[in-house]
This record gives structure tokens, C-alpha cells and sequence, in this order.
């Protein structure tokens, strides 16, 4: 759900106007070919400049925080269970919010080099894979709250699969709200 704000709603009729007033400049245009493609030019520089500000209000208006998080891993399933809470912390009203976990292996190896060498990718897919070669960064994207007013908190869970080849990676959380 993508919630609008006051903002939001003032940038759609501020770039409304805009096409209006380039249209009606349009027409002042004695020839009509040219007239259709400057109101279409308008449009779609209008509609580009409209879209752009709208993400960039987004952003600046709805503004979360994580809290506090745990992890815990469970080892009978393979899989790794974050707990904490999430904060709005601007003065608008969040839609949603999305977690991004990556989880990211060690490259180098002390005494084993050879594991650090770069082994390049290719679009050509199982015709020329190692079944040796393994993922080194996993991400995940998770949806944990929904209607955040502002200065609400509210807890999260999440459950995700641990790569089992993995030895002590570096975790990154990173939350997205809109």
C-alpha cells in the first residue's frame, strides 16, 4: 500500500498545473503537428518530473528505524530467526516496511588462497557451472510492519534459511519503509 501525504498530493497538482500551463502554451502554435507533439513532449516530461518527486518525497517523509534486533539460529531446520522492533520516526504516516537481510561469507581463508580467487560469472547458466561454487552473499527481502503512525513501534519475526556452507558471516540489516 502506497500511502500519500499532504506532500505527495501537493507535487501531483503542482506538476497538473505545470502540464496545464505548457499545454495552453502549446496552442498559441499555428501548426497543428507541432502543437500534438509539444503537449505529448509536456505530458511525458511532466509525468517523468511528477514520478521522480513523488519517490524523492517518499523518502524524505517516511522515515524508520530498527530498534533493537536479536538472532538466533536453529540448527535442526537450518534456518536463522531475527526478533526486534521497528520505529517510525518522521511525521507521516508508513504504508509499509521491508527488511533486507544479507548475509555475506568470509571471501579469504588463511591458509587456503586459492578459495579468494576470482572465478568469473557467465549468462550461459549450467552449461559451464562449478557445483562447487556456492553463493557467497544471500539476501532476502521481508515485509514486518504495516500502518505505522508516527512514533509507533511495533515488534517483528522473521525466519530465514541459513546456507549451511556458511562460516561466521557478516550480517547486514537494512530497512526500507514507504
Amino acid at each position: 500500500m502506497f500511502y500519500m501525504t499532504l506532500l505527495h498530493w501537493m507535487v501531483v497538482v503542482v506538476f497538473i498545473l505545470l502540464f496545464l500551463i505548457l499545454s495552453l502554451l502549446s496552442l498559441k502554435e499555428p501548426n497543428k503537428k507541432v502543437v500534438i507533439s509539444m503537449i505529448l513532449s509536456s505530458f511525458l516530461i511532466t509525468m517523468l518530473g511528477m514520478v521522480i518527486f513523488l519517490f524523492v518525497v517518499d523518502k524524505y517523509t517516511k522515515k524508520g528505524k530498527i530498534l533493537a534486533y536479536t538472532q538466533k539460529r536453529n540448527l535442526a531446520n537450518e534456518t536463522i530467526m531475527f526478533t526486534g522492533r521497528v520505529q517510525n520516526v518522521g511525521n507521516f504516516k508508513i504504508g509499509y516496511c521491508k527488511i533486507e537481510v544479507k548475509l555475506s561469507n568470509k571471501v579469504m581463508k588463511m591458509g587456503r588462497p586459492k578459495d579468494a580467487l576470482f572465478k568469473p560469472s557467465t549468462n550461459l547458466g549450467p552449461l559451464f557451472s562449478d557445483k562447487k561454487m556456492q553463493a557467497n552473499t544471500v539476501k532476502e527481502e521481508f515485509k514486518v510492519v504495516e500502518n505505522l503512525k508516527p512514533k509507533e513501534v511495533k515488534n517483528f519475526r522473521i525466519y530465514m534459511k541459513y546456507p549451511p556452507y556458511m562460516n561466521a558471516p557478516g550480517l547486514k540489516l537494512t530497512l526500507n519503509c514507504h
